[in-house]
């Protein structure tokens, strides 16, 4: 058993190793522009190896996408946990800034991805429940569980605003992202005004049907 625990555990660090590499070839190439032996080459991980863990460039970068998500989500968990009272749309706001903040080094690298998914529908497809799934763990760790109809209706909301507000950061060189976090509250405070029109927020409260 621990003969197969270590098997595991060393086949994860290739397959990290792997998506680090495709993320790093991403910054200067797009998607189907990127070698997979090239990828395995640069990893040091056998070729034969890399395709059994892999399969594909665009997994390994939506692998890579996965784990920098999930690291921006550990920090705002821990940023809103120290916030105290702050309101849902303040703790949202901030989930959505940090990811921005996390993925600020690689910017080439989401232009890239941006431009292959424009040819490439699979991807496109991905990204977009991938930034929805992304979308709905900031909700649910703002305090707004998201659920129902109505909470589907939030995640798109909330889905839009990030779209929006990703256009601006593409370009953002102010300091600490400042141009950003302004989009971001404007369509945020939009957003919560066409949800209470629409009965998607109550008075401003995001709550569950």
């Amino acid at each position: 058993m621990s003969h197969n625990n270590n098997k595991i555990d060393s086949n994860n660090n290739k397959l990290d190793l792997l998506g680090d590499s495709a993320w790093t070839l991403l910054g200067t190439h797009l998607v189907d522009q990127i070698d997979f032996d090239s990828v395995a080459d640069m990893a040091g991980v056998d070729r034969g190896l890399a395709g059994a863990l892999a399969g594909s460039v665009q997994c390994l970068v939506l692998t890579k996408m996965t784990r920098l998500n999930r690291q921006s989500l550990m920090e705002t968990y821990d940023d809103i946990q120290e916030a105290g009272d702050v309101s849902i749309r303040e703790k949202i706001v901030e989930g959505l800034l940090h990811w921005f903040e996390t993925y600020a080094p690689y910017r080439s690298q989401i232009d890239h991805l941006n431009r292959s998914a424009r040819s490439h529908p699979d991807l496109a497809l991905r990204l977009f429940v991938g930034l929805e799934a992304l979308i709905r763990h900031i909700l649910v760790i703002s305090g707004d569980p998201a659920l129902g109809l109505r909470g589907m209706a939030r995640v798109k909301g909330v889905s839009w605003v990030f779209l929006d507000a990703a256009r601006v950061w593409m370009t953002d060189d102010s300091n600490g992202l400042a141009t950003t976090m302004k989009m971001l509250d404007q369509r945020m405070l939009q957003a919560e005004e066409w949800g209470i029109s629409l009965r998607i927020f109550d008075g401003g409260r995001l709550h569950d049907a």
